[in-house]
């Protein structure tokens, strides 16, 4: 069994797997390989790979890279590249810093709108937080202290204001392209792999559909993540023939965070980007 989708404290702020943490848990739960997916780093991936080392658990590096294409916003996941290499830390880095310029151009634009971004005689967005904000917090607060129009019922402060500067604001949010992405992947020698593609979380992009799909096949991409947890029977089903269309590969993960959210015991055999990585 291996899980190729899960997070460590490499993950800025919100995930508390420390790394032998996770390895011992891949131990006990009889996995055979996991891989690093932090958010837009690697930091953490050597640190990983060096307890599952001690463990004989084989630790695939990995990235979740924020992306966007076809004015929709995805998680592209690089897979089997050094994660040292050069080129793959500045795209992470432009990650950070395209997300932190577009957020201070939002933090001047939205108040001469006429947006709060503080609730009255509260404190400041950038309160308790040792850096500026970033383009999602900066979405949260318009969503949390202004009536949004056409919000989706259900519809958390993140996922809303995402929804409105992604439609009514062109323009302000800009990540790299996943074609970025799989290009510094491919030229690494690793592959880029849609991550969670049926996830629906309101944040505009997915679920994934097959025009999706076509298109950010024409771009290059490798592989799907056929196997996560939220993903039904059907579209497992979905994906997984649109990968066997296009010559696919195909990936599956928990995406866990914390060490409450359980690992996946996805069957190695199903996983068929094993080969490609090593």
């Amino acid at each position: 069994m291996i899980d190729l989708h899960i997070h460590t404290t490499a993950t800025p702020e919100h995930a508390t797997w420390t790394p032998g943490e996770l390895a011992a848990a891949a131990a006990v739960g009889g996995l055979v390989a996991i891989a690093a997916t932090d958010h837009n780093t690697t930091a953490g991936v050597r640190a990983l790979q060096a307890a599952g080392k001690q463990l004989r658990v084989r630790v695939i590096s990995g990235v979740e890279i924020d992306s966007a294409a076809g004015g929709k916003l995805w998680h592209t996941l690089v897979y089997g590249a050094p994660p040292d290499d050069p080129a793959l830390l500045l795209l992470c880095q432009q990650v950070f810093e395209r997300n932190a310029a577009d957020a201070q151009a939002l933090l001047e634009e939205l108040p001469r709108q006429g947006f709060a971004l503080n609730a009255a005689g509260g404190p400041e967005l950038a309160h308790d937080l040792d850096r500026p904000p970033n383009v999602a917090e900066v979405a949260t607060a318009l969503a949390a202290h202004n009536d949004l129009p056409e919000r989706v019922p259900g519809e958390d402060d993140e996922a809303a204001g995402m929804r409105y500067l992604l439609t009514r604001m062109p323009g302000a949010y800009n990540p790299v392209g996943v074609d970025a992405v799989i290009t510094v992947a491919h030229r690494l020698g690793g592959i880029a792999v849609l991550a969670h593609p049926g996830r629906s979380k309101g944040i505009y992009a997915i679920p994934a559909t097959a025009e999706d799909i076509a298109a950010l096949v024409e771009l290059g991409l490798d592989g799907l993540e056929v196997y996560y947890p939220a993903h039904s029977a059907e579209q497992q089903a979905f994906y997984r023939d649109l990968a066997q269309q296009y010559g696919l590969l195909i990936s599956g993960g928990s995406d866990s965070h914390h060490p409450h959210e359980p690992l996946a015991t996805v069957d190695r055999r199903l996983v068929t980007m094993l080969e490609r990585v090593g």
